[in-house]
């Protein structure tokens, strides 16, 4: 089986909450200084992470993602039975309202597995974002120097009973990496894949001319520090045209 839209959600759904994801507190305190008091749109929301809290600050929230086991997630939690999400694909879609801020954040543009894919989920977006308003995106910085014969093998976790092994495979001529997350528990093997096509920060806003977006500013954090050479992410502020 390949990857597709649906792959990360049926594969991650049941341990996403679990993972050691960073708080949201600075992305939520981010987004509501841009949002104001329009309407916001999160593109692959999840399972709510950053969209509970900022829906808790009185901000009109709505999502989109393809995975309806992620949708009834958010569902499930305090907050999320009154987000309104649309079940899409973030790389082609069309909504009948319009928005003052869209964001994708966790590297999630990076799941679409190729630049076309990737500029028509600009484009999308271009088609839901009033004239003015902003997009946000969050990336990590690549960096394939990580990478020994175009491979890498790091273990995150290990105990008696347990291992949690990463092993990733990068091709610089794609620009994609193949991560397979292993976990290994009571004799029970299970594989968690995300497969990514990293984009560098100049073509991603070469990505947004094309598509009617212009670069507002870059951060290397949500905390707005200055993105520099040293910088391991990047947020980058888009507006439309």
């Amino acid at each position: 089986m390949g990857w597709d839209a649906g792959t990360y959600g049926a594969r991650w759904s049941g341990i996403y909450d679990s993972l050691p994801w960073p708080e949201p507190d600075q992305t939520v305190d981010f987004l509501s200084g841009l949002a104001g008091d329009g309407r916001v749109l999160e593109l692959a929301i999840g399972t709510g992470r950053v969209a509970i809290p900022l829906a808790a600050r009185g901000i009109d929230v709505e999502g989109i993602d393809t995975s309806q086991k992620m949708i009834e997630m958010l569902r499930s939690k305090d907050g999320g039975e009154q987000i309104v999400v649309h079940e899409a694909d973030i790389s082609d879609f069309t909504l009948e309202d319009r928005y003052g801020l869209a964001f994708l954040v966790l590297n999630t543009i990076y799941a679409l597995q190729s630049q076309d894919e990737q500029i028509s989920c600009f484009e999308s977006v271009a088609g839901v974002v009033e004239p003015g308003g902003h997009f946000v995106v969050e990336a990590f910085m690549p960096d394939p120097t990580r990478f020994r014969r175009n491979s890498w093998m790091q273990v995150h976790d290990i105990g008696l009973d347990h291992v949690i092994v990463e092993a990733d495979r990068h091709d610089p001529s794609t620009q994609q990496i193949l991560e397979q997350h292993i976990h290994i528990r009571d004799g029970k093997i299970e594989l968690f894949p995300a497969f990514l096509r990293y984009v560098w920060p100049s073509e991603m806003d070469l990505m947004a001319r094309l598509t009617g977006f212009t670069l507002a500013a870059r951060y290397g954090s949500w905390t707005k520090e200055p993105f520099t050479a040293r910088s391991t992410q990047y947020v980058s502020v888009y507006r439309r045209v």
